[in-house]
C-alpha cells in the first residue's frame, strides 16, 4: 500500500534496497504530478482534494 500526501492506493512493488522507486501508474492512481524544478510531488490542480478515477 502506498500513502502519499494523504492519498492511498494498492500496488505491487519490488523494493531491491531501502529506497522505493515510484512509477507512473502509482502517480496516475493517486492523481499526483511531479514538480521537477522543486523536486516534489503535488496534487493535480484540477483535483486538489482527492484523486479522481476514470471509469472505462
Amino acid at each position: 500500500m502506498f500513502d502519499i500526501l494523504g492519498r492511498d492506493t494498492l500496488e505491487e512493488s519490488l523494493v531491491p534496497g531501502d529506497e522505493v522507486l515510484i512509477g507512473q501508474t502509482i502517480l496516475e492512481k493517486l492523481d499526483l504530478r511531479a514538480d521537477c524544478s522543486n523536486r516534489r510531488l503535488v496534487p493535480n490542480p484540477a483535483h486538489p482534494d482527492q484523486p479522481v478515477s476514470k471509469v472505462k
